[in-house]
């Protein structure tokens, strides 16, 4: 089946191209249980595969993995509406690529931009520095490794607070602390407006930010390199993480990578942490970062998405959707441009080039896909 393509070009300054380009899914050969369900065009293969995507992902087309491509042409005409700047479509189940679509000028090589989506990265990471033993657990200080918090009223801080929005610090403006040359100090100095362990408000970049400097206290070393010698390799995830222009990670946002290599990222939270025969993230950490998205509360960095899945989501539509039940992965990216020298540091005219999409709904976008499941 062919994709219908739309083009688009995506664009912002904040806190996320030209011939159409399509990764045009393989249509399997014909199963001995195909049926004919539910008014789809297509007879659809009740009797998945299963695979890990080596250097090159496998395709596949939807209906070979018991999908009914017309939802998901739906899901995809609706992201390539005009003024939706859509950069990238994917839909993985089973480990195969079944839908990839690409707005113009634009191909699975050119990188697109996390946003907020790195928080799901960074809650990642910090599982895999307490299974390391470089952080005792959830309930450590975060002032064992923020020494100016040490016999002050922030001493009390758990990490578990940071990681769930109650820490009841002042709330800093997002495109103050994205503005800023030093962006862990700001995040730092911060006054305490509450008591730590009350919710005051729902969302925190500037939390995340501290999270990310716990890990690198823990591990002598930056997300980026903790991230590439725990994870990366192994599922051959590229990336490159932003920092301010102090040197600091950005581990509230800006992680810059191909939708290809997002989708690694994606399959290994749907199989449990598990990457071929290696279990790379302890199922014990899939399941106590991810168990409040799958409840409908945001925690842990992860948000919920429905249909017993959860989300890594960034501003402006930037998302990774995880249903682990249907070995399913959503991913859906803006067109993004890297402004200013091309170096991955934010200060004077370097910032992340996306665009708000006019016509767009997450849940609506992730439901198309999702009905699509015919088995």
């Amino acid at each position: 089946m062919k994709f219908r393509i739309l083009i688009f070009i995506f664009i912002l300054q904040g806190c996320g191209g030209g011939s159409s380009s399509v990764d045009e899914p393989i249509v399997s050969s014909s199963s001995t249980n195909n049926s004919q369900t539910s008014g789809c065009s297509v007879a659809v293969n009740t009797q998945e595969g299963y695979t890990w995507p080596a250097l090159n992902w496998e395709i596949a087309s939807p209906e070979t993995q018991g999908m009914c491509p017309d939802q998901i042409n739906e899901a995809i005409e609706y992201a390539f509406q005009s003024d939706n700047y859509t950069g990238s479509v994917m839909v993985i189940r089973n480990g195969y690529i079944v839908a990839e679509q690409y707005s113009n000028n634009r191909s699975s090589t050119d990188l697109v931009t996390s946003w907020s989506v790195a928080k799901s990265f960074t809650s990642m990471l910090v599982g895999l520095a307490i299974e390391d033993s470089l952080i005792n657990s959830l309930d450590q200080k975060v002032s064992d490794f923020i020494n100016k918090w040490k016999s002050g009223e922030k001493e009390i801080i758990t990490l578990r607070q940071l990681m769930n929005v109650q820490t009841a610090l002042e709330l800093l403006d997002g495109g103050d602390l994205y503005n800023a040359d030093d962006q862990l100090q700001i995040s730092i100095d911060r006054n305490l407006i509450g008591t730590p362990g009350e919710k005051l408000y729902s969302y925190s970049n500037s939390d995340v930010m501290l999270a990310g400097h716990v890990v690198e206290q823990a591990s002598g070393t930056n997300l980026q390199e903790y991230l590439d010698s725990r994870i990366a390799g192994t599922i051959r995830f590229s990336g490159e993480w932003w920092k301010d222009n102090t040197g600091n990670t950005m581990a509230y946002c800006c992680l810059d990578s191909t939708p290809r290599d997002f989708a690694r990222f994606g399959l290994l939270f749907s199989r449990n942490g598990v990457w071929e025969d290696q279990q790379l993230i302890p199922s014990s950490w899939v399941s106590e970062s991810t168990t409040k998205a799958l409840e409908g509360e945001y925690g842990f960095y992860w948000w919920p998405a429905g249909n017993n899945g959860y989300s890594a989501l960034g501003v402006q539509g930037q998302i990774i959707s995880i249903y682990p039940e249907e070995d399913l992965v959503i991913l859906r990216f803006s067109s993004y441009t890297r402004m200013g020298d091309g170096s991955a540091i934010r200060k004077g005219n370097n910032y992340h080039s996306t665009q708000e999409p006019m016509n767009f709904d997450n849940s609506i976008f992730l439901e198309k896909v999702f009905s699509s499941i015919e088995n």
